[in-house]
């Protein structure tokens, strides 16, 4: 069965975000549609764009089981261009916490560990109320934190401080749901550890990159900063000949040799090898912020949300610093 994901109009109008379909085309995929949808959702077909697995395609492109069939009709009541301004929001607001990161790196320690949290929480918030658009909203302060305790123990105790906040983090999410019953579903409760437990990680690995080599967190906000760049222009200049996600793993690996090359102070193969894994984080990070924010993976458009370029970066951290942790005697 291969799944057919309906946007904008044509989600409203079929009432569903998405229908499993026995198709060996997308033609027949589209005729399976419009004959439970209707003659409304056949009318909105007209100026819809059609996608397989993040490939534009025409009704006589084969589709197999397990293949995803995106519908993508025009935005801003009709018209056949993109609406740029929740991008310029959500790139603005990104923007912002990427400057107060960095500066406070440039700071101190303290600094950035209170930058770090700040940028969790907003990016937990912004998440929640992605969610709850379309279900129940999950519990945030719990997930609040956990971000907290997971960079606030890190930078007291180190290593062994993240894994205990973490451990920290995971139990919060758990034990609010004692305290309120809108987090004893298993959806919400299974949902609410997994962000706290990622924006714990996220925040702590920065800290811990910072109790290390300032230089080190400079290199990854460089990396985080153009990755958002490589898959804003994969999404918008690519067409269909661009993956958003290899454009963005490829732009973090080259970023990683680049900086490996010009700094001085940081070994290149330790670089480029961290940013490897790194690349994965973020492709890791885009694929759950999609998951979480609109119920399934999106290949070829941004997810809800206003801090969505924040999705690869939370998760990238991590990863980052794994590299470097794990690498680093590579380059001694």
């Amino acid at each position: 069965m291969a799944t057919l994901r309906l946007f904008a109009s044509l989600r409203e109008i079929a009432g569903t975000n998405r229908l499993e379909v026995d198709a060996s085309s997308v033609g027949d995929a589209l005729d399976l549609a419009i004959s439970q949808f209707g003659e409304r959702f056949e009318a909105g077909l007209g100026t819809a764009q059609v996608w397989v697995n993040g490939d534009q395609a025409q009704r006589d492109t084969p589709v197999t089981g397990g293949d995803e069939i995106a519908l993508i009709p025009p935005v801003s009541g009709g018209t056949t261009t993109i609406d740029e301004s929740a991008d310029l929001t959500a790139a603005v607001l990104a923007g912002t916490l990427w400057v107060t990161v960095l500066l406070a790196n440039l700071i101190s320690t303290e600094a950035l560990a209170f930058a770090a949290v700040g940028s969790a929480i907003a990016w937990l918030w912004d998440v929640s109320d992605t969610y709850a658009m379309r279900r129940p909203a999950v519990q945030v302060i719990p997930a609040m934190a956990g971000a907290t305790a997971g960079a606030t123990a890190a930078y007291r105790f180190g290593e062994a401080g993240l894994a205990a906040g973490l451990g920290l983090a995971v139990m919060f999410a758990l034990a609010w749901a004692v305290f309120d019953k809108r987090n004893r579903g298993v959806e919400a409760l299974s949902l609410t550890t997994v962000i706290s437990a990622i924006a714990a990680l996220g925040a702590g690995a920065l800290v811990l990159i910072r109790l290390d080599s300032a230089a080190k967190v400079t290199a990854f906000l460089v990396i985080a900063g153009l990755a958002a760049v490589g898959s804003w222009a994969g999404r918008r200049f690519g067409g269909a000949s661009v993956d958003p996600n290899l454009a963005m793993a490829l732009v973090v690996i080259a970023a990683g040799i680049v900086i490996g090359a010009l700094a001085e102070s940081l070994e290149i193969l330790v670089m480029v090898l961290a940013a490897a894994l790194a690349a994965g984080g973020v492709i890791a990070g885009r694929t759950l912020g999609s998951m979480v924010r609109n119920g399934d993976v999106l290949h070829t458009v941004r997810a809800p949300g206003i801090l969505t370029m924040l999705d690869p970066a939370i998760v990238g951290a991590a990863l980052w610093w794994a590299g470097l942790l794990l690498f680093s005697s590579l380059g001694n």
